[in-house]
């Protein structure tokens, strides 16, 4: 499968912002396993975000889902260098227990939302995107949701 370039380039950017800039990414192994123009999925095996029962641990969940979430709004922003990105509120809905790998699916917004976003941080030196993330669990089943709204500064 051909990668474009842009978003292969981005996975490196990404994957180096949180080993070197977070720590907690790191002690979670977080790895890409997709950044294209529809999705950001982020994965972590189950062992170093085990809870006491064996599933995994909630903030672990939550980490996971606020990388995605912040991920998808860096890209969504352009120009990595030149962009902060932070998280202003988030909401988690646990489901149910995730006992494997876990998962994080963040969609991108559609084309005529980034170009809005985009145009809003051009011209006012800030804009707000809201990222709703998806953790899957056992059957590709949805085991937690996530909603965060994160801010991209100029």
């Amino acid at each position: 499968m051909d990668r474009d370039p842009a978003y292969a380039e981005w996975t490196e950017r990404l994957s180096r912002l949180w080993q070197e800039g977070i720590p907690l990414a790191a002690a979670m192994q977080v790895e890409i396993r997709q950044l294209d123009e529809r999705r950001l999925a982020l994965t972590a095996p189950l062992a170093p975000n085990r809870n006491h029962m064996g599933s995994a641990f909630g903030g672990s969940l939550q980490g996971l889902a606020t990388l995605a979430g912040w991920g998808v709004t860096l890209v969504a922003a352009g120009e990595p260098g030149a962009r902060h990105v932070v998280i202003r509120s988030a909401q988690m809905n646990f489901l149910q227990p995730v006992v494997g790998e876990l998962l994080a699916q963040a969609a991108f917004p559609s084309p005529a939302a980034t170009a809005a976003f985009r145009i809003t941080l051009a011209e006012r030196g800030r804009a707000r995107l809201t990222v709703p993330v998806a953790i899957r669990g056992p059957g590709d089943e949805v085991a937690a949701r996530f909603v965060g709204e994160f801010v991209a500064f100029a």
